[in-house]
């Protein structure tokens, strides 16, 4: 299945897995919802803060795999998908609902419910 969206989600699998905290905020909103099992992180700035602290180095990020299970494409776009990240030492992975919507022509996550 393919939809315009879903470029959003390759581009930060691909920054992620270069390294690339920018770029993968980049397909973010400014005003992302980003849930955690610690709570909710509320915008870019802030998720900025949490993810450079919890992976501060390229090491830290391992590799970032995301296969889409569900995808819902209405006016705004909901991905069910299933995430892994492989690195040196334990992996981790789980499960994550998404919402892209489309803004100034580009689509950018507006929403991550993230656990795992």
């Amino acid at each position: 299945m393919t939809h315009p969206a879903l470029a959003c989600l390759q581009a930060q699998q691909h920054a992620w897995n270069t390294g690339d905290l920018e770029g993968y905020l980049a397909g973010c909103a400014a005003d992302v919802i980003y849930l955690t099992r610690e709570g909710p992180v509320y915008g870019r700035e802030a998720l900025r803060a949490r993810m450079a602290a919890a992976y501060p180095d390229r090491a830290a990020m391992g590799r970032l795999s995301l296969e889409v299970l569900h995808l819902d494409a209405t006016a705004e776009v909901r991905v069910v998908l299933r995430w892994t990240v492989t690195r040196e030492g334990p992996g981790v992975g789980g499960y994550a609902l998404v919402v892209l919507a489309e803004r100034d022509g580009e689509w950018r996550l507006t929403h991550d419910a993230t656990l795992g």
